[in-house]
């Protein structure tokens, strides 16, 4: 999701505002999940939309704000300064799962700050989300606070993030204790990992080869472009959608698969038994074809036709 694709699209909205329905425009332009959406949608509407007397490259411009009073050259496309507590906290929530970070749904109720616990890479972290000016250093009394929460909540290490920078001393103790120190710098980085990381996911048609071929292949349903109708005997067929005929037949053994048959021959659809079979298992169990991995590819290529 580029800078200049998001700019556009809150210039389209705030045009055609009241008009619109903010939250289904969004989840189209940018291809993001509904809840996703709504929460962009009420922050648009609230901040922007019913302020329509600014010009529409003031309203976008705001909203899409670059800081450049940092140290560091800023990368993000949004601006943390006019996030409420609630609101940081909620957007904190996001990046850290956008990173791979795993919620505890659990509450934890703390003196100051608002502490939530993840999960990443077997690794259980308390996380301190620290809501404050711009101007303003976090104390190393937050960092104590932190270090605290690790101790109570049994994690193995922990994080701050913050909408500011950290004092010198906050630096010192957080190097001391090992706690990873998000400033409003480093949030920048993180957005434009996940931004980048989107990007590539909407450029990607097919979900990478992973755990085995018979898993790989029943996650294609995933892209949206495809249709896996199961049938009897542990087979599937491959469909595009509305297409009557499939394009593609695979047989699992329970493990993985034991038979896979391109169903589209010289552009015209043929049976099962007339088709290209890449993997085929004869009556003693003995598998013929390329190694799994191989033949994903190959699939991906045949089926790559049919979605350009």
């Amino acid at each position: 999701m580029s800078y200049l694709k998001l700019n556009g699209v809150v210039e389209e909205i705030i045009k055609r505002y009241p008009n619109i329905n903010i939250a289904n425009f969004l989840q189209e332009k940018l291809q993001i999940p509904d809840y996703k959406a709504e929460e962009l949608a009420a922050r648009i509407e609230k901040e922007y939309c019913q302020k329509v007397s600014r010009s529409i490259q003031n309203c976008a411009g705001q909203f899409l704000e670059k800081s450049y009073e940092s140290e560091l050259p800023k990368t993000s496309v949004y601006s943390v300064d006019s996030l409420s507590e609630g609101e940081f906290e909620r957007f904190a929530k996001w990046l850290l799962e956008e990173l791979g970070y795993q919620i505890h749904p659990e509450k934890y109720s703390v003196n100051s700050g608002v502490y939530l616990v993840a999960t990443k890479d077997y690794k259980k972290l308390a996380i301190l989300i620290n809501n404050t000016q711009r101007n303003s250093k976090v104390s190393n009394s937050v960092i104590l606070k932190s270090q605290e929460a690790t101790s109570t909540y049994e994690c193995t290490g922990s994080i701050v993030l913050t909408t500011s920078y950290f004092s010198q001393q906050a630096k010192i103790d957080a190097q001391k204790f090992g706690i990873d120190l998000w400033d409003r710098d480093t949030i920048d980085v993180k957005i434009t990992e996940v931004m980048k990381k989107a990007e590539l996911e909407e450029q990607t048609f097919f979900p990478p080869y992973k755990g085995s071929l018979l898993q790989s292949l029943l996650r294609l349903e995933e892209t949206k472009d495809f249709i896996i109708e199961s049938k009897i005997d542990r087979k599937y067929d491959l469909h595009l959608p509305g297409v009557k005929y499939p394009l593609l037949t695979f047989q699992s053994d329970g493990v993985d698969i034991a038979r896979c048959v391109f169903r589209i021959k010289y552009n015209e659809p043929v049976g099962e038994f007339n088709g290209e079979a890449i993997i085929s298992t004869d009556s003693n169990n003995n598998r013929f074809g390329p190694d799994s991995e191989e033949a994903y590819t190959l699939i991906i290529k045949y089926l790559e036709q049919f979605v350009e």
